[in-house]
């Protein structure tokens, strides 16, 4: 994990630009492991970010089913479903830096999420292979909020698809989860 924020610091400080400013370097499909040619068009730069009109609700438990209800089985998150768990921390990485870029661009707080995106990485634990493709913008109680969509798989079964998929929201500023769905 390290490695891979580290190989993303150096290129960032190459390029001059600073952590909330990410390289501009679009990563081509060639190099995005665990996928096949038809899949071409679904790399990094098919990951969605958004700004949500709809606050998450105070109530925890209807946070919980907003994230469900919003997220969960949406085509646009389908589109990812052939990616493998073989190869998924380049993967991620790839993916979470063209977020962390996307929200850069929109003028959005890229610093948090990166945060945010780190947080999730350690949630994996080395046994859930994860593949970020959705940011979205939101608020709870007025506070600025991150719902990250991710795709993911036991790493134990290599090779399998990242069929299921986990809504986390944080909050910006602390940091903290606020809300979390997955399918078993």
């Amino acid at each position: 994990m390290k490695m891979i924020w580290a190989t993303l610091a150096v290129s960032l400080v190459l390029c001059g630009c600073e952590r909330s400013r990410p390289a501009s370097k679009e990563i081509g499909s060639p190099s995005i492991s665990g996928t096949s040619t038809k899949d071409a068009g679904r790399g990094p730069n098919a990951t969605i970010m958004r700004v949500l009109n709809a606050s998450l609700p105070h109530d925890k438990e209807a946070r919980d089913a907003f994230l469900w209800n919003n997220f969960a089985n949406k085509p646009e998150e389908e589109q990812f479903n052939s990616y493998r768990s073989d190869g998924w921390k380049d993967n991620y990485a790839a993916f979470a830096n063209a977020l962390v870029q996307k929200a850069n661009e929109q003028k959005l707080d890229s610093t948090s999420l990166h945060e945010v995106l780190d947080l999730i990485l350690k949630d994996s634990k080395d046994k859930i292979a994860y593949l970020p493709v959705g940011a979205y913008q939101t608020t709870l109680d007025r506070d600025p909020v991150w719902i990250v969509t991710v795709k993911w798989e036991y790493t134990s079964f290599a090779g399998d698809g990242l069929i299921h998929i986990r809504i986390f929201a944080f909050d910006q500023k602390r940091l903290t989860r606020v809300a979390f769905s997955t399918c078993d």
